[in-house]
């Protein structure tokens, strides 16, 4: 029985550290022969990287209205930023609700919502490897900010939980599973390990894997992600985008 990833989630445009235009990437998408690509760039307190508003969200959606997507389903949403202790993200639910989909990560270079934010998730990010006491703080800070953000949030995964920016796994993959929020595997980054995605998995999360892609050649590049939940024993069943027959 054939098996193939279906959507890919996760893809940056031009509209934040994207290489390609909105268009080139959802062109991609079709020769990857994915049915679903969701366009998903930066909140704008990303430094460096993120939209230039949070209002670009709503031009992109206008823009992938005004096109012929025949064949393929293209969603708009955004990646927004943790930038506060409570669950903060830098994008107002007058924008996000109306976007398809939320995304939420931790980012080692926003702009916090206050000084307490600037010292506990990103002075400590930056310091956790010089001392234990740094690490627990960033650790505690992380996980924290990521269960607040769940109970506040409609987030649809969790992007590339624990990248440079240490959590509590199984903490955060069981109150992912109550709220019904994917876990996410980047292929992008690759950094995860299998015993790790098993801890997850044991909390009953469901899984999304995701390209993360800032060009069109890694748009749909899956595959890797699979070999990484084969190699943690989880099944097909967990996984969102993921079918034993193409869709």
């Amino acid at each position: 029985m054939p098996q193939s990833f279906w959507a890919d989630y996760h893809v940056h445009t031009r509209y934040s550290d994207g290489r390609a235009a909105a268009r080139e990437m959802v062109a991609a998408a079709r020769r990857a022969g994915l049915a679903t690509v969701a366009l998903t760039d930066h909140g704008p307190r990303n430094l460096g990287v993120g939209v230039y508003s949070a209002r670009a969200f709503l031009k992109l959606k206008r823009e992938v209205a005004s096109w012929d997507t025949a064949g393929i389903r293209v969603l708009v949403g955004a990646e927004a930023n943790i930038v506060g202790l409570e669950g903060e993200i830098d994008l107002p639910e007058e924008i996000y609700s109306q976007l398809d989909l939320l995304l939420v990560g931790l980012h080692p270079y926003v702009l916090p919502v206050n000084l307490q934010a600037a010292c506990d998730l990103v002075l400590a990010n930056q310091l956790q490897h010089i001392s234990k006491r740094w690490r627990e703080k960033a650790l505690a800070a992380n996980t924290a900010s990521l269960l607040a953000a769940l109970e506040k949030h409609p987030v649809f995964c969790l992007t590339h939980p624990g990248l440079g920016m240490p959590v509590e796994i199984e903490t955060l993959a069981r109150a992912c599973a109550r709220a019904g929020t994917a876990w996410e595997v980047n292929v992008g980054h690759l950094y995860q390990r299998p015993q790790e995605l098993a801890l997850a998995a044991r909390c009953g999360v469901k899984f999304v894997v995701n390209s993360d892609a800032h060009q069109p050649a890694t748009v749909g590049n899956l595959e890797a992600g699979w070999q990484l939940l084969q190699a943690a024993g989880i099944e097909p069943e967990q996984v969102l985008n993921f079918s034993r027959a193409a869709r």
